[in-house]
Order: structure tokens, then sequence, then C-alpha cells
């Protein structure tokens, strides 16, 4: 009885482990993109134009961005002091693991899974 136990438990645990991880990294995804979708309303705040160059973003210029997570964007973006946005894309990147995104302008909005600029 105990063997069998021991034999669910290993085919179980791997799935359960690997279910965990795949939530952790959604839940992160959702809050980096969340907060490239308040670059917006933080020009506003501040009262001043903010301008990101094309490259890696450096780690302190977008609050709220997960430990281990970084931003590259294919061209730079400009966020007016009114809060309206230009256009870009770009690669969210954690490991191994990359998802494309597109920041829209003018309401800074987020669209996922986009092909990269030409």
């Amino acid at each position: 009885m105990l063997a069998l136990l021991g034999l669910a438990t290993a085919l179980v645990a791997p799935q359960g482990f690997r279910t965990i991880q795949a939530w952790r990294r959604a839940t992160d995804v959702d809050a980096a993109l969340g907060a490239l979708a308040a670059l917006g309303a933080n020009a506003r705040e501040q009262g001043r134009r903010l301008r990101f160059e094309a490259g890696p973003l450096p780690a302190d210029a977008v609050g709220g961005l997960p430990e281990g997570w970084t931003i590259e964007l294919d061209a730079p973006l400009v966020v007016q002091a009114n809060g309206a946005c230009g256009s870009t894309t770009g690669v969210l990147r954690e490991g191994s693991y990359a998802r494309r995104f597109a920041i829209e302008a003018p309401y800074c909005r987020i669209a996922l899974d986009v092909p990269p600029a030409p």
C-alpha cells in the first residue's frame, strides 16, 4: 500500500510543480506588463516627459518589474507629461522565457505576442 502511494506521488508531483511554476510566471508577466501600462500614469504624476531608448531598460526604469525580469525595447518609447504614449514593441524576458509585446499609442495599452519590428 505504501509503495502504491509513493508511486502515485512520484507520478503526480512533477506535474503539480510545473503547474505552480506556470502560475508564478503568469503572475510575474502580468505584473511586468501592468508596470509598462502604468507608464502614462507615472508621467502624469511626475509632470514630466519620460523617454526610454531602444535596447534593455535599466532595472529601475519601470517600477513593479519582478526580480529577475528584463525588458528590451525594439525602438525608443516616449511618454508625454500628459500620459500619452508613443508606440513600440519589445521583449519581456526571464531566463530562457521570452514574451513579445507592443505598447500602443496613445493610452499605453499592451498587446501580447506581436511580431518583431521590421
